[in-house]
């Protein structure tokens, strides 16, 4: 058994919930933070058929995609489906953390973006459009020879040393410390009233300010000192690997048309595809991918992309054709298949998974 809030701070360590979009209903919205659980249904979606799943294998805590819960409850009418859900979790004393636009936020390559780029094949592909830029600290702290290796591991745990596709990353001089213990310290090296000289090592680290608060608690539970010295520095970095969002986009030579339909088809697992073409005599050069609803970045996309979302409608193929853009619809759901996996990743060190597999709503006849 582990409480909520421990597994609420891994799924918000990989998907930090302050970078959900602002219209967004997600994180804790059903149960008690305070609450022990042991086993959570990973799903992509709260239905009956999840919940039946739930209470079958004995699951405490449901980790859903899509919010349950997005539009203000005006009242608890169990005709309506979404009332009606809610109360059958309560019944059942179940938890429910839905994650949503947070996995479209986090930091590259982790987000949904990245996945499904990766799932298409479409290589070098980068963040077009950013919803914001990832604010860095820099972490100093000090620490003998014989706690180096420990405290750097416990801060890299909690997300130090991310620099885009590396992690672990760290800078490290060693040097010469002193302090004197006064009254009332209980120092693991030295003594009281007595100054001391030490061989230390300086570590430096980069850390997303929204993790800073974690990252060094982490270190002070590793380090072997009562007082941890540290300092901590808000950077201006602003690089391409600190943005995030959904969209992404890839230069693609002489891509064509028809061979990223049957792409996406063949990736994506799904029969066929809606296609709305450029003008004729269009010279594709680009390939952009986004999960779900994609249809509001269509004006950010140079002419010549192809673009791979869903939920395309009839203005939307006008507005791309006129962009010199082709779109290829796969459906909202199919953009979105690996959210279960990714979220049962986020947690499955610290708690029991049972994976919900995806089910589209729509089928292909």
């Amino acid at each position: 058994m582990i409480s909520l809030s421990k597994l609420y701070g891994a799924l918000d360590e990989r998907f930090p919930f302050a970078r959900a979009e602002s219209w967004d209903k997600v994180g804790l919205l059903v149960g008690d933070k305070s609450a022990s659980v042991s086993r959570a249904l990973v799903c992509y979606e709260v239905t009956e058929a999840a919940l039946d799943l739930a209470q079958e294998r004995g699951c405490d805590v449901v980790v859903a995609y899509h919010p349950l819960i997005f539009r203000p409850l005006e009242k608890l009418d169990f005709s309506d489906r979404t009332a009606r859900l809610c109360a059958r979790l309560i019944r059942a004393e179940q938890n429910l953390i839905c994650v949503h636009t947070a996995l479209d936020g986090a930091t590259p390559p982790h987000a949904l973006g990245d996945a499904l780029a990766r799932q298409l094949g479409i290589e070098g592909a980068r963040v077009h459009k950013a919803s914001g830029t990832q604010k860095l600290v820099q972490l100093v702290y000090f620490v003998p020879e014989s706690h180096l290796e420990k405290t750097r591991e416990a801060a890299w745990q909690q997300g130090a040393g991310a620099i885009g596709h590396y992690d672990e990353a760290s800078f490290a001089l060693q040097g010469s410390g002193t302090f004197r213990p006064l009254e009332g310290a209980t120092p693991a090296e030295g003594n009281v009233g007595t100054r001391a000289e030490t061989n230390e090592w300086r570590v430096e680290l980069l850390v997303p300010a929204e993790s800073a608060g974690r990252v060094l608690e982490a270190i002070k539970a590793a380090h072997p000192y009562e007082e941890v010295a540290y300092y901590m520095t808000a950077l201006q970095n602003s690089d391409d690997n600190q943005q995030y969002g959904p969209l992404r986009l890839a230069s693609v030579p002489d891509a064509t048309l028809f061979e990223w339909v049957e792409r996406a088809k063949t990736q994506l697992k799904i029969p066929s595809v809606r296609v709305a073409m450029a003008e004729e005599g269009t010279s594709y050069t680009k390939v952009a991918c986004s999960p779900g609803s994609g249809a509001s970045f269509i004006s950010s996309l140079p002419h010549g992309t192809i673009f791979i979302s869903g939920d395309f409608k009839h203005h939307d193929a006008l507005a791309a054709q006129a962009r010199g853009v082709a779109l290829i619809d796969v459906t909202h759901a199919a953009t979105e298949t690996m959210t279960v996996d990714m979220m049962a990743e986020a947690i499955e060190d610290c708690v029991e998974v049972v994976r919900a597999t995806p089910r589209n709503p729509f089928d292909f006849l």
